[in-house]
Protein backbone atom coordinates (compact mmCIF):
# COMPACT_ATOMS: atom_id res chain seq x y z
CA UNK A 1 0.00 0.00 0.00
CA UNK A 2 1.28 3.45 -0.92
CA UNK A 3 2.07 5.84 1.96
CA UNK A 4 -0.60 8.34 0.89
CA UNK A 5 -3.21 5.66 1.70
CA UNK A 6 -2.03 5.17 5.29
CA UNK A 7 -4.02 8.03 6.89
CA UNK A 8 -7.27 6.63 5.50
CA UNK A 9 -6.50 3.16 6.84
CA UNK A 10 -5.57 4.60 10.22
CA UNK A 11 -8.77 6.63 10.32
CA UNK A 12 -10.96 3.60 9.62
CA UNK A 13 -9.18 1.32 12.09
CA UNK A 14 -9.04 3.90 14.87
CA UNK A 15 -12.72 4.79 14.36
CA UNK A 16 -13.77 1.17 14.78
CA UNK A 17 -11.47 0.76 17.78
CA UNK A 18 -12.75 3.92 19.45
CA UNK A 19 -16.40 3.03 18.99
CA UNK A 20 -15.79 -0.44 20.40
CA UNK A 21 -13.82 0.97 23.32
CA UNK A 22 -16.53 3.48 24.22
CA UNK A 23 -19.27 0.85 24.04
CA UNK A 24 -17.38 -1.82 26.00
CA UNK A 25 -15.94 0.43 28.68
CA UNK A 26 -19.14 2.41 29.09
CA UNK A 27 -17.35 5.73 29.03
CA UNK A 28 -19.34 8.50 30.61
CA UNK A 29 -17.80 11.16 28.40
CA UNK A 30 -17.46 9.76 24.84
CA UNK A 31 -17.28 13.26 23.30
CA UNK A 32 -13.81 13.63 24.84
CA UNK A 33 -12.57 10.04 24.65
CA UNK A 34 -13.50 9.35 21.03
CA UNK A 35 -11.61 12.32 19.47
CA UNK A 36 -8.52 11.35 21.47
CA UNK A 37 -8.68 7.69 20.45
CA UNK A 38 -9.34 8.59 16.82
CA UNK A 39 -6.90 11.47 16.61
CA UNK A 40 -3.78 9.97 18.18
CA UNK A 41 -3.41 6.98 15.76
CA UNK A 42 -4.37 9.18 12.81
CA UNK A 43 -1.77 11.86 13.58
CA UNK A 44 0.89 9.23 14.30
CA UNK A 45 0.23 7.45 11.01
CA UNK A 46 0.22 10.70 9.05
CA UNK A 47 3.59 11.67 10.53
CA UNK A 48 4.88 8.23 9.55
CA UNK A 49 3.53 8.84 6.06
CA UNK A 50 5.50 12.09 5.81
CA UNK A 51 8.68 10.47 7.13
CA UNK A 52 8.35 7.52 4.73
CA UNK A 53 8.48 9.86 1.74
CA UNK A 54 11.84 11.20 2.93
CA UNK A 55 13.33 8.10 4.53
CA UNK A 56 17.14 7.60 4.20
CA UNK A 57 18.11 5.57 1.18
CA UNK A 58 14.69 5.57 -0.49
CA UNK A 59 12.71 8.75 -1.15
CA UNK A 60 9.33 8.57 -2.86
CA UNK A 61 7.98 11.27 -5.21
CA UNK A 62 4.48 10.69 -6.55
CA UNK A 63 3.58 11.88 -10.02
CA UNK A 64 1.15 14.76 -10.34
CA UNK A 65 -2.38 13.87 -11.38
CA UNK A 66 -5.68 15.65 -10.87
CA UNK A 67 -7.91 14.22 -9.62
CA UNK A 68 -6.10 11.40 -7.86
CA UNK A 69 -7.99 8.06 -7.78
CA UNK A 70 -7.88 6.07 -4.54
CA UNK A 71 -5.99 3.27 -6.33
CA UNK A 72 -3.33 5.58 -7.85
CA UNK A 73 0.22 4.24 -7.34
CA UNK A 74 2.40 5.91 -10.02
CA UNK A 75 5.64 7.27 -8.50
CA UNK A 76 9.42 7.61 -8.88
CA UNK A 77 11.79 6.54 -6.11
CA UNK A 78 15.22 8.01 -5.54
CA UNK A 79 17.33 5.19 -4.11
CA UNK A 80 21.02 4.90 -3.25
CA UNK A 81 21.66 3.55 -6.76
CA UNK A 82 19.48 5.70 -9.02
CA UNK A 83 15.92 6.46 -10.12
CA UNK A 84 13.16 3.86 -10.32
CA UNK A 85 10.00 4.90 -12.20
CA UNK A 86 6.77 2.90 -11.97
CA UNK A 87 3.59 3.83 -13.87
CA UNK A 88 0.46 1.75 -14.34
CA UNK A 89 -2.41 4.11 -15.10
CA UNK A 90 -1.67 7.82 -15.01
CA UNK A 91 -5.02 8.20 -13.27
CA UNK A 92 -6.86 6.40 -16.09
CA UNK A 93 -7.42 2.77 -17.02
CA UNK A 94 -5.07 0.31 -15.34
CA UNK A 95 -2.61 -1.49 -17.57
CA UNK A 96 -3.73 -5.13 -17.75
CA UNK A 97 -0.15 -6.40 -18.20
CA UNK A 98 1.17 -4.78 -15.01
CA UNK A 99 3.14 -1.64 -14.21
CA UNK A 100 5.63 -0.09 -16.61
CA UNK A 101 9.03 0.24 -14.91
CA UNK A 102 11.98 2.37 -16.03
CA UNK A 103 15.26 2.62 -14.12
CA UNK A 104 18.23 4.98 -14.43
CA UNK A 105 21.46 4.51 -12.53
CA UNK A 106 23.10 7.67 -11.20
CA UNK A 107 26.05 7.22 -13.59
CA UNK A 108 23.51 7.35 -16.49
CA UNK A 109 22.46 10.89 -15.57
CA UNK A 110 24.00 13.76 -17.57
CA UNK A 111 21.86 16.74 -16.50
CA UNK A 112 18.70 17.81 -14.75
CA UNK A 113 16.48 20.92 -14.58
CA UNK A 114 12.86 22.04 -14.48
CA UNK A 115 10.61 23.73 -17.04
CA UNK A 116 6.94 24.45 -17.62
CA UNK A 117 4.82 21.79 -19.31
CA UNK A 118 3.75 22.59 -22.87
CA UNK A 119 0.18 21.79 -24.00
CA UNK A 120 0.17 18.99 -26.58
CA UNK A 121 3.72 17.78 -25.97
CA UNK A 122 4.47 14.12 -26.44
CA UNK A 123 3.61 11.69 -23.61
CA UNK A 124 6.19 11.47 -20.84
CA UNK A 125 6.01 7.64 -20.71
CA UNK A 126 4.40 4.86 -22.76
CA UNK A 127 2.75 1.95 -20.94
CA UNK A 128 3.13 -1.64 -22.05
CA UNK A 129 -0.38 -1.66 -23.55
CA UNK A 130 0.60 1.16 -25.94
CA UNK A 131 -1.03 4.10 -24.16
CA UNK A 132 1.02 7.23 -23.64
CA UNK A 133 0.51 9.25 -20.46
CA UNK A 134 0.11 12.98 -21.15
CA UNK A 135 2.21 15.59 -19.37
CA UNK A 136 -0.04 17.42 -16.87
CA UNK A 137 0.05 21.23 -16.64
CA UNK A 138 2.57 22.82 -14.30
CA UNK A 139 6.30 22.54 -13.64
CA UNK A 140 8.02 19.29 -14.65
CA UNK A 141 11.51 17.84 -14.23
CA UNK A 142 13.62 17.07 -17.28
CA UNK A 143 16.40 14.51 -16.79
CA UNK A 144 19.01 14.07 -19.53
CA UNK A 145 20.41 10.53 -19.55
CA UNK A 146 22.63 8.38 -21.76
CA UNK A 147 19.39 7.07 -23.31
CA UNK A 148 17.85 10.47 -24.03
CA UNK A 149 15.67 12.92 -22.12
CA UNK A 150 13.09 11.82 -19.57
CA UNK A 151 10.27 14.09 -18.40
CA UNK A 152 9.03 13.50 -14.84
CA UNK A 153 5.86 15.39 -13.76
CA UNK A 154 6.57 14.86 -10.06
CA UNK A 155 5.10 16.67 -7.11
CA UNK A 156 7.59 19.12 -5.55
CA UNK A 157 9.90 19.23 -8.61
CA UNK A 158 12.40 21.64 -7.01
CA UNK A 159 12.94 19.31 -4.05
CA UNK A 160 13.34 16.39 -6.44
CA UNK A 161 16.06 18.24 -8.38
CA UNK A 162 17.85 19.26 -5.15
CA UNK A 163 17.82 15.68 -3.88
CA UNK A 164 19.21 14.26 -7.13
CA UNK A 165 21.95 16.92 -7.27
CA UNK A 166 22.91 16.08 -3.67
CA UNK A 167 23.50 12.47 -4.76
CA UNK A 168 25.16 13.20 -8.13
CA UNK A 169 27.61 16.09 -8.17
CA UNK A 170 28.35 18.12 -11.29
CA UNK A 171 25.05 17.57 -13.14
CA UNK A 172 24.64 20.13 -15.92
CA UNK A 173 21.58 22.27 -16.54
CA UNK A 174 19.27 20.93 -19.24
CA UNK A 175 18.19 23.48 -21.86
CA UNK A 176 15.60 21.78 -24.08
CA UNK A 177 12.19 22.52 -25.52
CA UNK A 178 9.20 20.22 -25.51
CA UNK A 179 8.26 18.29 -28.63
CA UNK A 180 4.65 19.07 -29.54
CA UNK A 181 2.86 16.26 -31.37
CA UNK A 182 -0.28 16.54 -33.46
CA UNK A 183 -1.51 13.07 -32.58
CA UNK A 184 -1.86 11.35 -29.23
CA UNK A 185 -1.46 7.71 -28.31
CA UNK A 186 -3.18 8.10 -24.96
CA UNK A 187 -5.81 5.58 -26.04
CA UNK A 188 -3.46 2.85 -27.21
CA UNK A 189 -1.90 1.78 -30.46
CA UNK A 190 -4.29 1.64 -33.41
CA UNK A 191 -4.31 -1.28 -35.87
CA UNK A 192 -1.79 -0.94 -38.73
CA UNK A 193 -2.68 0.55 -42.12
CA UNK A 194 -2.97 0.01 -45.02
CA UNK A 195 -4.67 -3.36 -45.39
CA UNK A 196 -4.79 -5.66 -48.41
CA UNK A 197 -7.39 -5.10 -51.12
CA UNK A 198 -10.36 -7.49 -50.88
CA UNK A 199 -13.08 -8.75 -53.21
CA UNK A 200 -16.56 -9.43 -51.74
CA UNK A 201 -18.01 -12.94 -52.01
CA UNK A 202 -21.56 -14.19 -51.69
CA UNK A 203 -22.56 -14.53 -48.05
CA UNK A 204 -25.22 -16.78 -46.53
CA UNK A 205 -28.87 -15.75 -47.07
CA UNK A 206 -30.57 -13.56 -44.48
CA UNK A 207 -34.15 -14.34 -43.48
CA UNK A 208 -36.24 -12.64 -40.79
CA UNK A 209 -38.27 -15.37 -39.12
CA UNK A 210 -41.15 -15.50 -36.67
CA UNK A 211 -44.30 -13.44 -36.01
CA UNK A 212 -44.72 -9.82 -37.00
CA UNK A 213 -43.57 -6.97 -34.80
CA UNK A 214 -47.15 -6.21 -33.70
CA UNK A 215 -47.66 -9.79 -32.50
CA UNK A 216 -44.33 -9.74 -30.68
CA UNK A 217 -45.20 -6.47 -28.96
CA UNK A 218 -48.60 -7.77 -27.91
CA UNK A 219 -47.31 -11.09 -26.57
CA UNK A 220 -44.21 -9.60 -24.95
CA UNK A 221 -46.12 -6.78 -23.29
CA UNK A 222 -48.74 -9.23 -21.97
CA UNK A 223 -46.10 -11.46 -20.38
CA UNK A 224 -44.15 -8.54 -18.93
CA UNK A 225 -47.21 -6.81 -17.46
CA UNK A 226 -48.41 -10.12 -16.01
CA UNK A 227 -45.19 -10.39 -14.03
CA UNK A 228 -44.88 -6.70 -13.20
CA UNK A 229 -48.44 -5.76 -12.19
CA UNK A 230 -51.07 -8.49 -12.57
CA UNK A 231 -49.48 -11.31 -10.58
CA UNK A 232 -48.51 -9.22 -7.50
CA UNK A 233 -51.96 -7.57 -7.41
CA UNK A 234 -53.83 -10.90 -7.73
CA UNK A 235 -51.74 -12.53 -4.99
CA UNK A 236 -52.28 -9.59 -2.64
CA UNK A 237 -55.99 -9.49 -3.43
CA UNK A 238 -56.31 -13.17 -2.48
CA UNK A 239 -54.57 -12.54 0.85
CA UNK A 240 -56.88 -11.27 3.63
CA UNK A 241 -56.14 -7.83 5.01
CA UNK A 242 -55.51 -4.30 3.81
CA UNK A 243 -52.95 -4.53 1.03
CA UNK A 244 -53.60 -1.36 -0.97
CA UNK A 245 -50.09 0.11 -0.39
CA UNK A 246 -48.42 -2.88 -2.02
CA UNK A 247 -50.94 -2.88 -4.87
CA UNK A 248 -50.21 0.80 -5.42
CA UNK A 249 -46.49 0.05 -5.63
CA UNK A 250 -47.25 -2.56 -8.29
CA UNK A 251 -48.83 0.31 -10.22
CA UNK A 252 -45.58 2.27 -9.84
CA UNK A 253 -43.73 -0.71 -11.31
CA UNK A 254 -46.14 -0.63 -14.24
CA UNK A 255 -45.30 3.02 -14.87
CA UNK A 256 -41.60 2.14 -14.84
CA UNK A 257 -42.30 -0.54 -17.46
CA UNK A 258 -44.09 1.98 -19.67
CA UNK A 259 -41.02 4.22 -19.50
CA UNK A 260 -38.86 1.23 -20.55
CA UNK A 261 -41.26 -0.39 -23.01
CA UNK A 262 -38.65 -0.21 -25.79
CA UNK A 263 -35.86 -1.76 -23.68
CA UNK A 264 -36.85 -5.44 -23.29
CA UNK A 265 -33.59 -6.47 -21.61
CA UNK A 266 -34.63 -4.66 -18.39
CA UNK A 267 -38.15 -6.12 -18.18
CA UNK A 268 -37.04 -8.97 -15.94
CA UNK A 269 -35.55 -6.47 -13.48
CA UNK A 270 -38.59 -4.21 -13.61
CA UNK A 271 -40.80 -7.25 -12.93
CA UNK A 272 -38.94 -7.75 -9.66
CA UNK A 273 -39.57 -4.16 -8.55
CA UNK A 274 -42.86 -4.80 -6.70
CA UNK A 275 -41.78 -8.16 -5.26
CA UNK A 276 -39.98 -6.98 -2.06
CA UNK A 277 -42.95 -4.90 -0.86
CA UNK A 278 -45.41 -7.64 -1.81
CA UNK A 279 -43.38 -10.20 0.13
CA UNK A 280 -43.25 -7.86 3.13
CA UNK A 281 -47.05 -7.65 3.17
CA UNK A 282 -47.47 -11.39 2.64
CA UNK A 283 -45.24 -12.11 5.64
CA UNK A 284 -47.31 -9.74 7.76
CA UNK A 285 -50.60 -11.30 6.59
CA UNK A 286 -49.47 -14.93 6.74
CA UNK A 287 -49.50 -15.55 2.99
CA UNK A 288 -46.25 -17.51 3.01
CA UNK A 289 -47.34 -19.91 0.26
CA UNK A 290 -47.38 -17.07 -2.30
CA UNK A 291 -43.86 -15.82 -1.60
CA UNK A 292 -41.95 -18.37 -3.78
CA UNK A 293 -44.55 -17.83 -6.52
CA UNK A 294 -43.74 -14.12 -6.72
CA UNK A 295 -39.99 -14.62 -6.37
CA UNK A 296 -39.90 -17.04 -9.31
CA UNK A 297 -42.74 -16.13 -11.65
CA UNK A 298 -42.47 -12.32 -11.67
CA UNK A 299 -38.90 -12.06 -13.08
CA UNK A 300 -39.48 -15.17 -15.23
CA UNK A 301 -42.49 -13.63 -16.98
CA UNK A 302 -40.58 -10.40 -17.52
CA UNK A 303 -37.67 -12.35 -19.01
CA UNK A 304 -39.95 -14.38 -21.30
CA UNK A 305 -41.55 -11.19 -22.56
CA UNK A 306 -38.11 -9.80 -23.42
CA UNK A 307 -37.18 -13.00 -25.30
CA UNK A 308 -39.77 -12.10 -27.94
CA UNK A 309 -37.34 -9.45 -29.24
CA UNK A 310 -34.27 -11.36 -30.37
CA UNK A 311 -31.96 -10.83 -33.31
CA UNK A 312 -33.27 -12.47 -36.47
CA UNK A 313 -36.82 -11.13 -36.29
CA UNK A 314 -38.55 -8.05 -37.69
CA UNK A 315 -37.93 -5.64 -34.81
CA UNK A 316 -38.78 -2.25 -36.33
CA UNK A 317 -36.84 0.90 -35.50
CA UNK A 318 -37.61 1.64 -31.83
CA UNK A 319 -37.03 -1.55 -29.84
CA UNK A 320 -33.56 -1.90 -28.36
CA UNK A 321 -31.96 -5.23 -29.32
CA UNK A 322 -29.31 -6.88 -27.16
CA UNK A 323 -26.77 -8.93 -29.12
CA UNK A 324 -24.32 -11.19 -27.28
CA UNK A 325 -21.07 -11.43 -29.20
CA UNK A 326 -18.75 -14.41 -29.50
CA UNK A 327 -15.95 -12.86 -27.42
CA UNK A 328 -18.16 -12.23 -24.38
CA UNK A 329 -18.96 -8.59 -25.10
CA UNK A 330 -22.43 -7.21 -25.83
CA UNK A 331 -23.87 -4.86 -28.42
CA UNK A 332 -27.04 -2.81 -27.89
CA UNK A 333 -28.74 -1.70 -31.10
CA UNK A 334 -30.89 1.24 -30.07
CA UNK A 335 -33.16 3.54 -32.05
CA UNK A 336 -30.44 6.03 -32.97
CA UNK A 337 -27.14 4.63 -31.71
CA UNK A 338 -25.01 1.54 -31.11
CA UNK A 339 -23.46 0.77 -27.73
CA UNK A 340 -20.61 -1.75 -27.36
CA UNK A 341 -20.27 -2.91 -23.76
CA UNK A 342 -17.03 -4.74 -23.11
CA UNK A 343 -16.67 -7.78 -20.88
CA UNK A 344 -16.77 -6.91 -17.15
CA UNK A 345 -13.60 -8.95 -16.63
CA UNK A 346 -11.51 -6.21 -18.21
CA UNK A 347 -9.46 -3.89 -16.04
CA UNK A 348 -11.06 -0.80 -14.58
CA UNK A 349 -11.89 2.21 -16.70
CA UNK A 350 -13.07 0.31 -19.78
CA UNK A 351 -16.43 2.01 -20.07
CA UNK A 352 -18.89 1.32 -22.95
CA UNK A 353 -18.25 2.73 -26.42
CA UNK A 354 -20.94 4.16 -28.68
CA UNK A 355 -21.49 5.51 -32.17
CA UNK A 356 -24.50 7.28 -33.65
CA UNK A 357 -26.26 5.31 -36.37
CA UNK A 358 -26.40 8.46 -38.47
CA UNK A 359 -22.58 8.56 -38.46
CA UNK A 360 -22.09 4.96 -39.64
CA UNK A 361 -20.62 4.96 -43.15
CA UNK A 362 -19.86 1.24 -43.55
CA UNK A 363 -21.80 -1.86 -42.46
CA UNK A 364 -19.91 -4.86 -43.81
CA UNK A 365 -20.51 -8.47 -42.75
CA UNK A 366 -17.82 -11.02 -43.49
CA UNK A 367 -15.51 -13.67 -42.11
CA UNK A 368 -11.99 -13.62 -40.66
CA UNK A 369 -9.58 -16.00 -38.91
CA UNK A 370 -8.96 -15.92 -35.17
CA UNK A 371 -7.15 -12.63 -34.48
CA UNK A 372 -6.58 -10.15 -31.65
CA UNK A 373 -8.27 -6.81 -32.28
CA UNK A 374 -7.82 -3.60 -30.30
CA UNK A 375 -11.07 -1.72 -29.95
CA UNK A 376 -10.88 2.10 -29.98
CA UNK A 377 -9.23 2.85 -26.67
CA UNK A 378 -6.61 0.13 -26.97
CA UNK A 379 -8.28 -2.81 -25.16
CA UNK A 380 -7.31 -6.06 -26.94
CA UNK A 381 -10.10 -8.57 -27.64
CA UNK A 382 -9.92 -11.99 -29.28
CA UNK A 383 -12.31 -12.17 -32.21
CA UNK A 384 -12.37 -15.92 -32.74
CA UNK A 385 -12.52 -17.26 -36.27
CA UNK A 386 -15.83 -17.01 -38.09
CA UNK A 387 -18.44 -14.51 -39.17
CA UNK A 388 -18.48 -10.94 -37.92
CA UNK A 389 -19.70 -7.42 -38.76
CA UNK A 390 -17.38 -4.53 -39.53
CA UNK A 391 -18.64 -1.02 -38.68
CA UNK A 392 -16.98 2.28 -39.56
CA UNK A 393 -17.99 5.69 -38.23
CA UNK A 394 -14.80 7.67 -38.64
CA UNK A 395 -12.53 7.73 -36.82
CA UNK A 396 -13.95 4.66 -35.06
CA UNK A 397 -13.97 1.12 -36.43
CA UNK A 398 -15.50 -1.93 -34.74
CA UNK A 399 -15.23 -5.64 -35.51
CA UNK A 400 -18.13 -7.53 -33.88
CA UNK A 401 -17.86 -11.36 -33.94
CA UNK A 402 -21.18 -13.27 -33.98
CA UNK A 403 -22.87 -16.07 -35.91
CA UNK A 404 -25.82 -13.96 -37.15
CA UNK A 405 -23.63 -11.42 -38.88
CA UNK A 406 -25.99 -10.97 -41.85
CA UNK A 407 -29.01 -10.42 -39.60
CA UNK A 408 -27.17 -7.83 -37.50
CA UNK A 409 -26.01 -5.97 -40.60
CA UNK A 410 -29.60 -5.82 -41.93
CA UNK A 411 -30.89 -4.56 -38.57
CA UNK A 412 -28.30 -1.77 -38.46
CA UNK A 413 -28.96 -0.76 -42.08
CA UNK A 414 -32.70 -0.59 -41.41
CA UNK A 415 -32.09 2.02 -38.70
CA UNK A 416 -29.45 4.13 -40.43
CA UNK A 417 -32.07 6.66 -41.47
CA UNK A 418 -32.22 7.92 -37.87
CA UNK A 419 -32.15 11.60 -37.13
CA UNK A 420 -28.88 13.41 -37.57
CA UNK A 421 -27.00 14.10 -34.35
CA UNK A 422 -24.74 17.11 -34.13
CA UNK A 423 -21.32 15.90 -32.94
CA UNK A 424 -19.96 17.37 -29.73
CA UNK A 425 -16.90 19.59 -30.06
CA UNK A 426 -14.25 19.26 -27.35
CA UNK A 427 -10.63 20.26 -27.01
CA UNK A 428 -7.92 17.74 -26.16
CA UNK A 429 -7.81 18.95 -22.56
CA UNK A 430 -11.59 18.73 -22.25
CA UNK A 431 -11.46 15.22 -23.70
CA UNK A 432 -8.79 14.19 -21.19
CA UNK A 433 -10.85 15.50 -18.29
CA UNK A 434 -13.97 13.74 -19.63
CA UNK A 435 -12.03 10.48 -20.08
CA UNK A 436 -10.63 10.60 -16.55
CA UNK A 437 -14.07 11.36 -15.16
CA UNK A 438 -15.60 8.37 -16.98
CA UNK A 439 -12.78 6.13 -15.72
CA UNK A 440 -13.42 7.16 -12.12
CA UNK A 441 -17.15 6.54 -12.52
CA UNK A 442 -16.68 3.02 -13.92
CA UNK A 443 -13.82 1.58 -11.86
CA UNK A 444 -14.33 -0.69 -8.86
CA UNK A 445 -12.42 -3.41 -7.04
CA UNK A 446 -13.09 -7.11 -6.52
CA UNK A 447 -10.74 -9.24 -4.42
CA UNK A 448 -7.80 -6.97 -5.12
CA UNK A 449 -8.45 -6.69 -8.88
CA UNK A 450 -9.70 -3.53 -10.59
CA UNK A 451 -12.84 -4.19 -12.60
CA UNK A 452 -15.21 -2.18 -14.71
CA UNK A 453 -18.53 -1.34 -13.07
CA UNK A 454 -21.55 0.48 -14.46
CA UNK A 455 -23.53 3.46 -13.26
CA UNK A 456 -26.73 1.44 -12.82
CA UNK A 457 -25.97 0.61 -9.18
CA UNK A 458 -27.59 3.96 -8.35
CA UNK A 459 -30.89 2.70 -9.73
CA UNK A 460 -30.54 -0.56 -7.81
CA UNK A 461 -29.93 1.22 -4.50
CA UNK A 462 -32.70 3.71 -5.29
CA UNK A 463 -35.15 0.81 -5.76
CA UNK A 464 -34.23 -0.49 -2.30
CA UNK A 465 -34.46 2.87 -0.53
CA UNK A 466 -37.64 3.69 -2.44
CA UNK A 467 -39.20 0.44 -1.24
CA UNK A 468 -38.39 1.31 2.36
CA UNK A 469 -39.74 4.83 1.88
CA UNK A 470 -43.01 3.39 0.60
CA UNK A 471 -43.20 0.93 3.51
CA UNK A 472 -42.53 3.64 6.09
CA UNK A 473 -45.10 5.89 4.43
CA UNK A 474 -47.78 3.18 4.58
CA UNK A 475 -47.09 2.49 8.28
CA UNK A 476 -47.97 6.04 9.26
CA UNK A 477 -46.57 9.05 11.05
CA UNK A 478 -44.82 6.88 13.66
CA UNK A 479 -41.83 6.38 11.36
CA UNK A 480 -42.00 9.65 9.44
CA UNK A 481 -38.27 10.21 9.98
CA UNK A 482 -37.43 6.96 8.19
CA UNK A 483 -39.77 7.84 5.34
CA UNK A 484 -38.19 11.28 4.99
CA UNK A 485 -34.60 9.98 5.02
CA UNK A 486 -35.19 7.12 2.57
CA UNK A 487 -37.28 9.37 0.33
CA UNK A 488 -34.56 12.02 0.13
CA UNK A 489 -31.91 9.35 -0.44
CA UNK A 490 -33.96 7.85 -3.28
CA UNK A 491 -34.44 11.24 -4.91
CA UNK A 492 -30.72 11.98 -4.58
CA UNK A 493 -29.72 8.67 -6.17
CA UNK A 494 -32.12 9.14 -9.08
CA UNK A 495 -30.92 12.69 -9.63
CA UNK A 496 -27.29 11.63 -9.55
CA UNK A 497 -27.98 8.79 -12.01
CA UNK A 498 -29.65 11.23 -14.41
CA UNK A 499 -26.73 13.65 -14.14
CA UNK A 500 -24.08 10.98 -14.61
CA UNK A 501 -26.01 9.30 -17.44
CA UNK A 502 -25.88 12.39 -19.63
CA UNK A 503 -22.17 12.93 -19.28
CA UNK A 504 -21.41 9.22 -19.58
CA UNK A 505 -23.20 9.14 -22.93
CA UNK A 506 -20.94 11.99 -24.04
CA UNK A 507 -17.86 10.01 -22.95
CA UNK A 508 -19.12 6.90 -24.76
CA UNK A 509 -19.29 8.83 -28.03
CA UNK A 510 -15.82 10.36 -27.56
CA UNK A 511 -13.62 7.36 -26.91
CA UNK A 512 -10.91 8.80 -29.19
CA UNK A 513 -9.48 12.30 -28.67
CA UNK A 514 -10.28 15.15 -31.09
CA UNK A 515 -8.35 15.00 -34.34
CA UNK A 516 -7.55 11.29 -34.06
CA UNK A 517 -6.73 9.45 -37.28
CA UNK A 518 -8.92 6.59 -38.46
CA UNK A 519 -8.71 3.49 -36.26
CA UNK A 520 -6.90 1.22 -38.67
CA UNK A 521 -7.85 0.54 -42.28
CA UNK A 522 -11.33 2.01 -42.86
CA UNK A 523 -11.60 1.73 -46.66
CA UNK A 524 -14.45 -0.61 -47.64
CA UNK A 525 -12.39 -2.52 -50.23
CA UNK A 526 -9.39 -3.10 -47.95
CA UNK A 527 -9.04 -5.59 -45.10
CA UNK A 528 -8.89 -4.26 -41.52
CA UNK A 529 -7.13 -7.47 -40.38
CA UNK A 530 -5.26 -10.22 -42.26
CA UNK A 531 -7.60 -12.78 -43.81
CA UNK A 532 -10.72 -10.57 -43.81
CA UNK A 533 -13.27 -11.67 -46.44
CA UNK A 534 -16.31 -9.39 -46.88
CA UNK A 535 -19.73 -10.54 -48.04
CA UNK A 536 -21.90 -8.96 -50.69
Amino acid sequence: MKPHHWPFVALGVSAVASITFVIVMGSKNPLINMPIIVGVPFVATYLTHLVSKRAPGKVLFEFRVDPRPSWYTDAVEVTDAGLEIKAVSGGGRLDSSGPTKVSYAFNDLLGISTRAAVPGERPWITLTDGRGLPVPPGEVVVVRTTRGEQVLPVEEPQKFVSLVRSKVSGLAEVHSSATVVSETNEVGEAPPVPGLRTTPVQGPPVALIGPSLAVRRLAGAALALAGIVVLPVVVLFLTPGETWPAMAFAGVAGVVWVLNRNVPRVWGRVAFLAVPISVFWLIGRGGFVWIPVLLVLCPLLGHLGARMFRLGANLGRSVEVEVRLRNGTRLYVQRDRLVHKLDLAHDGGVYPQAMWLADVTLVQPGTAPDEMWRVPGGVPLRLGGGSMVRLVARPQQWLLPLEQAGELAELIRSRQGSREVRPSSTSVEEWRELHRWAVRRTTGTSQGNYLTVGIGWRLFIASITGSFAWIFLSIGSVVWVGSLITGLLTAGLLGDWWRVRGRMRLAEHNMLPPGSPDWGETRADHAPIPGWQPWR
